[in-house]
């Protein structure tokens, strides 16, 4: 269970840390991450909303499953629900858009090992619960 937290509460961080840099910074922020910045204060403004408050909202929502074991594997499942979407919108944009800088394919590569990571913690714990489930009936 505490790796299960743990990988929860990274994934929060991550989303918490970028929300705050967007909120904070959106033109700085998008310029790392995409080498381009918004033209117009809407663009800006989407982005701290979006890119910022959405996510500050997603990190917040991933350590509060994280805190107690009764949602941690509705967390894990957040976690796959939220990396699944990220990479397919991603390998579509790499699809249909061109040529990705070195960055995207480093959050592609995370996206999908933590994927992997929290499918994994996911069936070791459903397993696990089973089997308590099945000696308990003994």
């Amino acid at each position: 269970m505490a790796f299960s937290a743990f990988i929860v509460r990274l994934t929060a961080a991550v989303f918490a840390a970028y929300g705050v840099g967007f909120i904070l910074a959106p033109a700085w922020m998008a310029d790392l991450s995409t080498g381009a910045v918004p033209a117009t204060a809407s663009g800006l403004i989407d982005m701290r909303a979006t890119y910022g408050g959405l996510s500050l909202a997603v990190g917040v929502l991933l350590w509060r499953l994280a805190a107690s074991p009764e949602t941690l594997r509705a967390g894990l499942r957040s976690v796959i629900v939220l990396m699944v979407g990220m990479a397919g919108g991603r390998l579509v944009g790499m699809a249909l858009d061109g040529p990705a800088n070195a960055l995207m394919w480093t959050y592609l590569a995370a996206e999908c090992v933590l994927t992997v990571i929290a499918a994994w913690l996911l069936a070791r714990a459903d397993t696990t619960t089973r089997h308590k489930e099945t000696t308990r009936g003994r």
